[in-house]
C-alpha cells in the first residue's frame, strides 16, 4: 500500500467517525473498542492560580472504551472481570 492512500483512508474513516458522534449515535469497532457521548454535568471547579471557585458549564464529551478483545491483548495477565 501507499502511504498516501492509507492516509486517505484513515482520514475517511476518522471523518466518518467524527461525523456519527457528533449526531449523538455511538460508534463501535469490533476487536478495538467503541466511541459514545458522554453529558457531563454542570460543576463548581477551582482556579489552581489563585484558587476562586469557577463554574464549568455542562457539555458533551466523547468516551472511548476498549474492547474485550483489545484489552485482553494489550494487559494478558489481567482477568478484565477483576
Amino acid at each position: 500500500f501507499l502511504r498516501r492512500d492509507l492516509e486517505k483512508t484513515l482520514n475517511l474513516v476518522l471523518n466518518e467517525i467524527i461525523k456519527t458522534v457528533a449526531k449523538g449515535n455511538s460508534v463501535q469497532i469490533r476487536g478495538f473498542g467503541s466511541f459514545k457521548i458522554r453529558n457531563l454535568k454542570s460543576r463548581i471547579a477551582r482556579n489552581p492560580k489563585d484558587g476562586s471557585r469557577v463554574e464549568v458549564p455542562a457539555k458533551q464529551s466523547v468516551h472511548w472504551k476498549t474492547s474485550k478483545k483489545l484489552f485482553q491483548k494489550l494487559n494478558p495477565s489481567i482477568d478484565q472481570n477483576e
